[in-house]
């Protein structure tokens, strides 16, 4: 009972066969030369015939063939139109090309191209008509079936008839189906359960569903009853799983655990076990199995009437997700322990963080679904507590004291305690460095180490890894001296402390030991032979257990064996230096190659000297003759503190410069580009991070490497960290990015109101400093912190006409806001501009702010140097984005004093911070929405004492002269308000034309 408009040729007839059993005839689209011609589109097409039982509320499909036979499949089932199993050389292509993208490949694939080339050797394909409906045995267990052309959407039925609801689609590269052998009545009554839901696909209706079914030998492949991995994380304790996030949804599940689940969610397993236990599945592995290989239904999971996908999502997807960052955090926590190094700490590498971030956006578009897009800000929050929990936030931000307003406009962070927390950072750095650490310094700026450059010296890899190595050796050795100290006291005293010293042993044990060796004399231990004030012996002493590795040692000895060890190399390498240099590689130097390794520390993702050819040349020449070694970027992210996680997007508006000269196009529309988010090293707000530009190196998110191996980490061009694009290096003052702003906003914030919240989700509040409030100048970077409209009261001011939908913004609401003490005249108040919207990269919302701020710059005398902007974007917790635009002056400093205890003039109004009586006049990033880290014992307490006039003020004195007349007269042109302003009933008013 398909409606006539779902079918090509819209022709649908009646043919009566009973009040209660009407029958109907309706065309699909074409699928094979052997089908009819349809009479009224001359298409081909097989004729379908639905009949319709209603009392049973069953189907039964009947397919027609050219010959006339007729044949029927099992209620509610289509059978192919078209059912092809030997396959020509362009048909096998078709399927390798798909299963390279596939989502179930990805997931679970082992073998690489060779198998990839079986499984479209062996595959049979098939075509299922447009508009066809798919459901029972047939369609979900006869085997995988790939998705090669064509959509369809998945519906369930768990409340009966009519109740229907789409919990997934197919797309290119999409699964669906399974191979069972079921192994008792439990796992049959399971996959009942599945069957009383429903389950429909329901092809649609312009196209075809060209699909690849997978021999049911690959059932093995990807089998549920597979033993977990073997393959161990980079940890101490027991083997675990290898880290696929965008299978893996934790080690914990809900309800009956199940190993074949482990493997269908690429080995999930907690620790390895030798056992091939097959524990029952339930109906939750097949809500996971679907989940995890097919697209994300239009409306999400979060928002539709029945509870059970809700129910399944949370327990088979979402909560041990959760669970795995709870792990991971953990693990953490058990690494610092036991002393490992702090780059060491961090239990995944870097190609897993960008595979868990696929995954977790995966989860969240299933919840929210296509329509709404998913979000990253689960991961977020979980990275920014990650890095305060390593240490490589310089301090944590709960432990700075903060105050707040009476009236909840402003919050005050007490400056000094931070500035006091920052001192150690500087001997925390060069200590790490000192006891063998890789300097964490290069670039631009203090931030431009994200990736840190990957070409050295022979004489720098020499000490990079060959000192690694020896260093290992030399932790080795004193293992085994810790042990023969351990043999002889255990000897003498006739107590067993080898069994407690062991360094996975109890910490009892740990305690036992230090104990009993700080209760020895020096008399003792010497008449044991053993030496008090050895390295190895204090080692011993300090933590009462054996060195498990070269982090567990404190930085004395630290430093006093990494000294060993460059000494070892130098001493080796006396006779072929020569006595040339060994210092850091410098950029005035003679060798070319010297010159080179400079520029790569110093200018990372730029070709040497500006010259593509010469970059070329140098790093292959210099590779070829063994003057310039390349290390791997999978294996140079693991010595690297500052980890982050990559956002891909690709711009639709030219980003705009200007200077004295005039506008100049920094970035065109189109290129690609992406976003490195990580956290602030010295956060001023809860959650603080930052987002970088990618930079000029290839990335597998950038290039689009679909054809990846998913086993492998990298592809070979981004393990060498090849230089793609060195115009994505731009400057941060003089450049707001509005197009990045809005991005990286809707991909860190949940995209539905507040009560749809996943566990772990926040919002988050993403901008961009204005040069005033920017300390870094040479490297772009945005500012996130947790943060919502609701948080910050200056943005809900409201504004004079209110809310009115915009026709230059596709119906996005548009205010402008006037922002000063009550009373003032509009010419002595600042104004910011308000957008709410669903989606704040719609592209309406991005060529109205980029066009505005094109046209501030080319209309305001002196632009270059007069006018900044402060652009921010929050979610308002109902579902929408509020983007804020505010057009500022660049304030002028009339002292030398440090920034926060300086005085400011506007230039444009002549109005000093002494003459307007104000402690603060800078608006930034945290200052303009009431976020003050406050310096000056004054400035607090004109905050505490009336935050709301103070932050009023500090707006109005940001104004600039004229600056209304210019933003109405874009507004008219583009037409961005209604000709008739009213007060409640839109559809009568007429609207202005695009300019």
């Amino acid at each position: 009972d398909t409606p006539a408009s779902t079918h090509p040729c819209g022709r649908v007839a009646e043919m009566g066969s009973g009040a209660s059993s009407p029958i109907r005839r309706a065309c699909a689209s074409p699928a094979s030369s052997a089908s009819k011609y349809c009479t009224e589109t001359n298409k081909v097409a097989p004729a379908v015939i639905l009949i319709t039982a209603p009392a049973e509320n069953e189907q039964a499909t009947l397919f027609v063939s050219a010959d006339g036979d007729a044949t029927t499949k099992s209620a509610g089932s289509a059978a192919p139109s078209l059912r092809k199993t030997q396959l020509n050389a362009e048909e096998r292509e078709e399927v390798v090309k798909v299963l390279e993208v596939a989502r179930l490949v990805r997931l679970r694939l082992q073998g690489g191209q060779r198998t990839l080339h079986w499984l479209a050797d062996t595959a049979e394909i098939e075509d299922f008509a447009a508009g066809a409906i798919l459901s029972g045995d047939p369609a979900w267990a006869e085997g995988h079936r790939v998705v090669l052309s064509g959509s369809a959407s998945i519906s369930l039925s768990p409340e009966g008839p009519g109740r229907g609801v789409e919990v997934a689609t197919l797309q290119r590269g999409d699964a669906f189906g399974w191979a069972l052998t079921l192994n008792n009545p439990d796992e049959e009554a399971a996959l009942e359960a599945w069957e009383r839901c429903s389950p429909r696909i329901l092809v649609g209706a312009d196209e075809v569903l060209r699909v690849a079914l997978l021999p049911e030998e690959t059932e093995d492949m990807f089998s549920m009853q597979r033993k977990p991995s073997k393959r161990p994380l980079p940890d101490s304790g027991a083997a675990r799983g290898s880290i696929r996030p965008e299978s893996r949804c934790g080690s914990k599940m809900i309800g009956r655990t199940s190993s074949r689940r482990q493997s269908a969610l690429s080995q999930v397993g907690t620790a390895g076990s030798d056992t091939n236990t097959t524990v029952m599945l339930t109906l939750t592995d097949f809500f996971a199995r679907l989940w995890l290989v097919a697209s994300a239904p239009r409306k999400g999971i979060g928002e539709v009437s029945v509870g059970m996908p809700r129910a399944h999502f949370q327990a088979a997807l979402w909560s041990p997700l959760v669970d795995r960052f709870e792990e991971l955090s953990d693990q953490i926590r058990r690494r610092k322990q036991q002393g490992y190094r702090i780059h060491d700490c961090f239990p995944l590498q870097g190609y897993q963080i960008a595979e868990m971030k696929d995954h977790v956006l995966h989860l969240t578009e299933i919840w929210y679904g296509s329509d709404r897009g998913g979000n990253l800000s689960s991961m977020y929050k979980w990275f920014c507590e990650s890095m305060d929990l390593l240490g490589v936030t310089a301090y944590s931000y709960d432990l700075i004291p903060k105050e707040i307003s009476v009236d909840g406009w402003a919050t005050v962070v007490d400056g000094a305690a931070r500035v006091a927390a920052l001192k150690g950072k500087g001997l925390s750095d060069a200590l790490y460095v000192s006891t063998g650490g890789l300097a964490q310094r290069q670039g631009r700026s203090a931030i431009d180490n994200t990736v840190l450059r990957n070409v050295f010296l022979p004489y720098e890899a020499e000490e990079m890894l060959t000192g690694r190595f020896l260093r290992k050796i030399l932790c080795k050795f004193m293992q085994l001296r810790q042990k023969c100290i351990i043999r002889r006291l255990s000897e003498r005293l006739e107590l067993d402390l080898m069994w407690l010293a062991q360094a996975g042993g109890p910490n009892r044990g740990h305690r036992v030991v230090k104990n009993v060796l700080e209760c020895l004399s020096l008399k003792e231990l010497e008449h044991a032979g053993i030496e008090p004030e050895s390295t190895c012996f204090k080692a011993l002493l300090s933590r009462g257990s054996i060195l498990a590795g070269y982090g567990q040692l404190d930085p004395t000895q630290q430093t006093i064996v990494w000294q060993n060890v460059r000494q070892l190399l130098e001493r080796k390498s006396v006779d072929e230096m020569q006595g040339e240099y060994r210092g850091e590689p410098r950029a005035d130097a003679e060798d070319k190659i010297e010159r080179f390794v400079a520029w790569c520390r110093d200018y990372p993702g730029e070709y040497f000297e500006r010259s593509k050819e010469m970059h070329m040349q140098v790093l292959i020449g210099g590779a070829w003759c063994n003057k310039l070694v390349i290390i791997r970027r999978s294996a140079m992210e693991k010595m690297t503190l500052a980890r982050y996680f990559p956002i891909p997007w690709q711009r639709t508006q030219p980003l705009w410069g200007y200077t004295n000269l005039g506008p100049t196009i920094v970035r065109p529309e189109g290129v690609k580009e992406a976003s490195n988010v990580r956290a602030n090293e010295c956060p001023y707000a809860s959650l603080h991070g930052m987002s970088l530009s990618a930079g000029g190196f290839s990335s597998d998110e950038r290039c689009g490497a679909a054809k990846k191996n998913p086993t492998k980490k990298y592809t070979m061009i981004m393990e060498m960290q090849w230089v793609r694009d060195p115009k994505a290096n731009i400057e941060n003052w003089y450049i707001t990015d509005i197009e990045k702003i809005a991005q990286e906003a809707f991909y860190l914030n949940p995209h539905g109101p507040a009560s749809m919240k996943l566990q772990g989700e926040i919002f988050t509040n993403v901008g961009q400093n204005p040069k005033v409030g920017s300390s870094i100048k040479n490297t772009q970077h945005t500012q996130i912190c947790e943060g919502s409209l609701n948080t910050y009261p200056v943005l809900k001011i409201p504004s004079k006409r209110g809310p009115l939908p915009s026709p230059a913004l596709d119906g996005a609401m548009l205010e402008l806001v006037d922002v000063g003490p009550e009373g003032t005249s509009l010419e002595n108040q600042g104004l910011m501009i308000r957008i709410t919207t669903e989606n704040p990269t719609a592209l309406p919302v991005l060529k109205f702010l980029v066009d505005l701020r094109y046209h501030l710059l080319a209309n305001v005398e002196g632009a270059a140097e007069a006018i900044d902007f402060l652009v921010t974007a929050v979610a308002d917790e109902t579902g929408n984005f509020v983007v804020i635009f505010a057009p500022l002056p660049q304030l002028v400093k009339l002292d030398d004093k440090h920034p926060d205890l300086a005085t400011w003039a506007n230039p444009l109004t002549g109005e000093s911070s002494e003459t307007a009586g104000l402690e603060e006049t800078r608006i930034d990033f945290g200052k303009g929405v009431g976020h003050f880290l406050v310096a000056k014992q004054a400035l607090r307490e004109q905050l505490l004492e009336n935050g709301e006039e103070t932050l009023r003020r500090i707006w109005a004195f940001n104004r600039i002269p004229g600056i209304r007349s210019l933003i109405e007269d874009f507004f008219r042109v583009n037409g961005a308000f209604p000709e008739e302003v009213g007060t409640g009933d839109y559809s009568t008013m007429t609207f202005r034309t695009y300019a």
